[in-house]
């Protein structure tokens, strides 16, 4: 009677002749006789394919298929249509199983477990050295994929994302159906382990490390440019929200809009931070990163009955803006607000623009102080009273001035109180010195502020704003 197979450890193969005898080698030498080897390879035009037969040649732990190349996620499927392991792993053609893993990891699927994620070392080539940086995981049990969730959502760093750390339970990939989405550019992994945890049981974490990352290939995934970049980070970001939010259950709100936060944050920070190395990509994607922090441009060729000054801390260049879009009409009111100083120390908000206004010769009766309010919210509401009790409410046409970054949010608050529906409003957008949409990426001031904005709406957070 055969022996069962405990393992199948796929790689997928493209073209890396120059390496693939390494990565062959660091499992070869430790493989146990209970585990099988899968070699995909995806339509390599050098010597790949004859390397891997010569490897197959006389080991029958070894099973190649050679295919047309159809990218990663369709060799590693078919890997998975052929491994026989209770269990599978992945590694990239181009990396090292670490010295002894074998022997240290095998006892562990003997565990009722469903996931097992492992520990591994990130290699990056550099000029006349490497740089090696450990991705490292603590020693825990989950007993239920909720408990990790949970864990997730407040570290944010149990390893996720790769493939190529973890081992999967067959029967669980096969009753589901699950398989990685061919055709994707990149995220394919996150999108695999997202759908495979919303199936898991006990899920172990390991301070054993697999394997050395390898990041040597300039043809890599994290190295290419990718012209949907948006479109894809975005729709990770969502799947990720998907599977982590539901899973928890342990999690209170607070906790899960930070995390939602932060997600959001980091993603399209790491976003921009490719603009240097591709050009190409701020082409593409800098517009729809812009629509989604500074939002729809609101006609604002028209009059103002009343324009609705926001206050902050750095106000100036909002009571500039009020000034250039409405002081040419004699009948429109300025309502300044703000309750909080002034960064200049000597007013508060309201009254520095107040007085700046008057310095511009728009004189005493066109202005309306409200200088009670402490955040963006309260000003709303109390801007409505004021008006409320000093103008005819009748078809005004309300304009209301604030940072460009924080229009989305401001809408969203202003839809929540109930005396602005119905009512005309238009936003006027005032760009600060380090808030543009051509440079507010270029600064770290820019990136706080505008970042933090989008994650704040992206948690749907109403509380007090800070801003220029």
């Amino acid at each position: 009677m055969c022996k069962k197979t405990l393992l199948s450890l796929i790689i997928p193969t493209y073209n890396c002749a120059e390496y693939i005898e390494e990565t062959l080698d660091s499992v070869l030498s430790q493989l146990p006789a209970d585990c099988e080897l899968i070699l995909v390879d995806d339509g390599s035009t050098d010597h790949t394919a004859e390397i891997l037969r010569s490897y197959e040649s006389g080991r029958v732990r070894i099973k190649l298929v050679l295919c047309k190349h159809c990218g990663v996620s369709a060799a590693r499927n078919t890997g998975i249509d052929m491994a026989e392991g209770e269990w599978v792993a992945f590694m990239d053609c181009d990396d090292c199983l670490k010295a002894g893993f074998f022997e240290r990891c095998m006892p562990l699927p003997e565990d009722n477990a469903d996931l097992y994620i492992f520990s591994f070392e990130r290699v990056e080539f550099l000029p006349e050295t490497q740089f090696v940086t450990p991705m490292m995981l603590d020693d825990r049990v989950y007993d239920t994929a909720h408990d990790f969730a949970d864990d997730y959502i407040r570290k944010r760093h149990l390893l996720v994302y790769s493939a190529c750390n973890k081992f999967y339970r067959k029967s669980i990939l096969d009753d589901y159906g699950i398989r990685f989405i061919e055709g994707m550019s990149f995220g394919e992994d996150r999108m695999f382990n997202y759908e495979y945890l919303m199936h898991a049981g006990c899920i172990i974490t390991s301070r054993i490390v697999m394997f050395r990352y390898m990041q040597r290939n300039p043809d890599s995934a994290s190295r290419r440019s990718f012209p949907d970049y948006f479109e894809t980070i975005m729709n990770l970001h969502r799947a990720k929200m998907n599977c982590i939010l539901k899973l928890s259950q342990g999690t209170d709100s607070e906790e899960k809009k930070a995390f939602i936060r932060a997600d959001i944050y980091n993603e399209i920070e790491r976003m921009i931070d490719r603009f240097e190395e591709h050009p190409e990509e701020a082409k593409d994607n800098l517009p729809k990163i812009n629509e989604l922090i500074f939002g729809r441009t609101d006609d604002i060729s028209g009059r103002f009955d009343v324009v609705i000054v926001l206050g902050s801390t750095n106000c100036g260049y909002r009571l500039d803006r009020a000034y250039e879009a409405a002081a040419g009409d004699p009948d429109t009111i300025f309502l300044v607000t703000g309750g909080n100083r002034h960064i200049e120390g000597i007013y508060s908000e309201a009254e520095f623009m107040a007085d700046r206004l008057k310095k511009y010769g728009i004189p005493e009766n066109r202005i309306l102080k409200e200088t009670e309010a402490g955040n963006t919210y309260r000003n709303l509401e109390l801007s409505a009273e004021l008006i409320e009790k000093n103008m005819d409410t009748d078809d005004l046409c309300i304009g209301i001035v604030t940072g460009a970054f924080h229009i989305p949010r401001t809408r969203q608050m202003t839809a929540a109180i109930p005396w602005y529906a119905n009512k005309q409003i238009v936003f006027i957008p005032a760009y600060g010195p380090n808030t543009g949409p051509d440079n507010w990426f270029m600064n770290q001031t820019g990136r706080d502020i505008c970042l933090g904005e989008i994650a704040k709406c992206f948690g749907n957070d109403p509380a007090p704003d800070s801003g220029e």
